[in-house]
């Protein structure tokens, strides 16, 4: 472990795992923490991580398995990891900040049930694996045990001496060999398969939230510095556009191709597959059309090209001001 303590958490985390030869794949497989916790663990987007009690977890099981003391490390980022869990949003309405995403106690309770699940689904296994061992295990102490009681008077009775002249065998009378036992196999039950048939989760925004994620190709977290009009199109689900408040949070996911314009570039940050956070004003990747400046995820799409909104009008700037009654947000609608 190097003196010199590193900026940060996660640059720590990462500098210790590259330099023991480690993957980050290893560390998830080991360690049962997705591969996109860990990316957002190691670039300290905490923003994106559970609550602070699963990222000390997270943290005890990452240096237990690349061979560092956790104790030492929580002790030393204590500080760090208190101040930057204050990034995430913990309001009782859940993650205002995130767009329609779960709240925080019930992505916790979820992922207890699933702990729990997993615990006593485990067990079960164990215990229908293990109990013909132990059956077959009390039977071979009884055999010993009767062997050890015959033994004696095998012993005790003289044996008979071999005569020198040999006597017929009788005719017509053949040995029957002894029949072996025949092993009963054991069943071993067969992992059920997924139902293609299970319905989806509802996606009143066509902002990907249906997709499997086996399905998922392109992921785009943004984030509002203001109040912006955004407006959007994911694969082939109909076109959106609403109001994003100031530090709301929307997700898009997509399977192959997602475009996004916003009233004021400048005011909204986002973060492609997990990657750092860019501003889209910033970003020369921007192309320019006569509907507003687009962003396309890939950035190498075939249809940047061309106006994915041909026909609209730019999005208007700034937006109206949010209503005054507490916790009335506009409802977001499809594009005509």
């Amino acid at each position: 472990m190097t003196t010199d303590k590193p900026a940060s958490l996660g640059e720590f985390l990462r500098q210790e795992r590259e330099k023991r030869g480690i993957t980050i794949e290893q560390v998830a497989s080991a360690t049962k923490i997705s591969v996109r916790l860990l990316h957002s663990l190691e670039a300290d987007q905490f923003a994106d991580l559970p609550a602070k009690p699963f990222i000390r977890g997270f943290v005890t099981s990452y240096t237990r398995f690349i061979g560092l003391d956790p104790q030492e490390i929580l002790t030393k980022y204590g500080d760090f990891i208190e101040l930057k869990a204050h990034d995430r949003p913990t309001k009782e309405s859940g993650h205002s900040g995130y767009a329609f995403e779960k709240r925080e106690t019930e992505q916790s309770r979820t992922l207890l049930w699933v702990v729990m699940a997993t615990f006593v689904v485990a067990g079960g296994l164990l215990m229908f694996f293990l109990k013909p061992s132990l059956k077959h295990g009390r039977h071979s102490h009884a055999d010993k045990l009767r062997s050890a009681h015959t033994a004696p008077a095998a012993k005790a009775s003289p044996a008979a001496k071999a005569s020198p002249t040999a006597s017929p065998s009788p005719q017509g009378v053949a040995a029957t060999p002894a029949a072996k036992p025949v092993a009963t196999p054991t069943s071993v039950p067969s992992p059920a398969p997924t139902d293609p048939s299970k319905p989806r989760k509802p996606d009143p925004l066509n902002s990907g939230a249906d997709l499997l994620p086996s399905e998922i190709k392109h992921k785009v977290v943004f984030k509002s510095l203001s109040d912006i009009w955004v407006r959007y199109k994911t694969d082939d689900k109909q076109k959106m556009k609403f109001i994003l408040r100031e530090n709301r949070v929307l997700v898009l996911r997509a399977a192959s191709l997602i475009r996004f314009q916003v009233s004021n570039p400048a005011a909204v940050n986002y973060s492609y597959n997990n990657r750092a956070y860019k501003n889209m004003g910033a970003d020369k990747s921007v192309a320019t059309h006569a509907s507003g400046p687009t962003l396309f995820f890939p950035a190498d799409s075939t249809e940047k090209t061309s106006d994915p909104f041909s026909g609209e009008k730019q999005l208007p700037a700034p937006p109206p001001p949010a209503p005054k009654a507490p916790g009335s947000t506009p409802t977001p609608t499809p594009t005509p």
